[in-house]
């Protein structure tokens, strides 16, 4: 019954993302406390992220940037957690504060006079391995392995 209301409350998110955007929606249901809040952003996430495999923790506070990722199975995300354009293989603990960009050249900085801001960057995919521990606090911005 309780999966019910989870599945129908991620849809009424899912709604919301047509409006306000994926990245909006994401901040929103990150916000939702409790295994009621895991419970919704992974039918959420179900239906919007590439691939989702199973148990899967999206702790209290984890934002999602990009919709072109894909979860295996396995994985637990720490609070307070921004995911950018990363794909996960299975057995992966991320700890909290853990940022993950989209490679490490989203920003340009060869113009020199010009603010990093108005200089075009590159998003690059990034690639979590299989049977991975990322500590608090870190940094991804480049491929891990085991």
């Amino acid at each position: 019954m309780l999966n019910v209301i989870f599945k129908c409350s991620a849809q009424l998110f899912l709604l919301l993302s047509k409006i306000t955007g994926f990245y909006h929606t994401s901040i929103v249901i990150s916000k939702i406390p409790f295994q009621c809040g895991n419970r919704i952003r992974y039918f959420f996430y179900k239906q919007t992220l590439k691939a989702i495999g199973n148990n899967i923790l999206f702790s209290y506070g984890v934002i999602f940037t990009q919709q072109d990722i894909s979860i295996g199975n396995n994985v637990r995300f720490g609070p307070y957690c921004t995911i950018g354009l990363v794909d996960f293989g299975n057995n992966v603990m991320v700890a909290q504060f853990v940022h993950f960009l989209s490679g490490s050249k989203q920003h340009g900085t060869l113009l020199n006079g010009t603010p990093m801001i108005f200089q075009p960057g590159k998003t690059e995919r990034v690639t979590v391995g299989n049977d991975i521990w990322i500590g608090a606090q870190s940094v991804i911005m480049h491929d891990i392995a085991n």
